[in-house]
Order: structure tokens, then sequence, then C-alpha cells
């Protein structure tokens, strides 16, 4: 009988796809599993579900960083941009 594998899986449209999984060390319980064997059971699962969650919240922070860094570079480029536009010319700021 195989482990059981705790899976989360994450895909958005601009980024990368990933699956974040853990194995458990012990078989899911069954309706004559004992309490001591449920109770590593759900041990096991508490821990791989630690690991996900890691795993997950390492992932996002990446793709929150590249979201940031393009963020910043689409800003300075609409900047350059503006700047290019006004060049030679005295532009006055309205005041709002």
């Amino acid at each position: 009988m195989s482990k059981p594998v705790l899976k989360a899986t994450y895909s958005a449209p601009d980024h990368d796809f990933f699956t974040a999984s853990q194995e458990l060390a012990t078989p899911a319980p069954t309706t004559s599993t004992s309490t001591a064997d449920k109770t590593a059971f759900l041990a096991a699962l508490r821990t791989a579900v630690t690991g996900v969650q890691d795993e997950v919240n390492r992932e996002l922070t990446a793709r929150m960083v590249l979201d940031a860094q393009a963020s910043t570079k689409t800003a300075a480029d609409a900047a350059a941009q503006k700047e290019e536009q006004n060049y030679g010319e005295e532009v006055m700021e309205e005041d709002e």
C-alpha cells in the first residue's frame, strides 16, 4: 500500500505553475485502525501541512518579489516616457 501524499497546486496567468507536496509517514486510518494509529496519522498530517505551507509561502513570496520588480520597472518606464515626451518644454505641475 502506498503512503498518502498531501499536495497543494498553484496556477496563475502571469506565473509558473507549481505543486507543493509532502508524503505522510503513516498510512491513512481505516475504520478498524486503533486510536494510537489514528493519532500517529494526524501527527504526520500536521507535520506535512506545515511543510507544504512553508513551501507554498516561499513560492508565493518569490512571486510577490517578481511582481514588485515588474511594477517598479513599469512605473520607471512610464516616468521616462513622460519625461521624453516633455523634453525641452517647461511643464507646469497642476495643484490638486
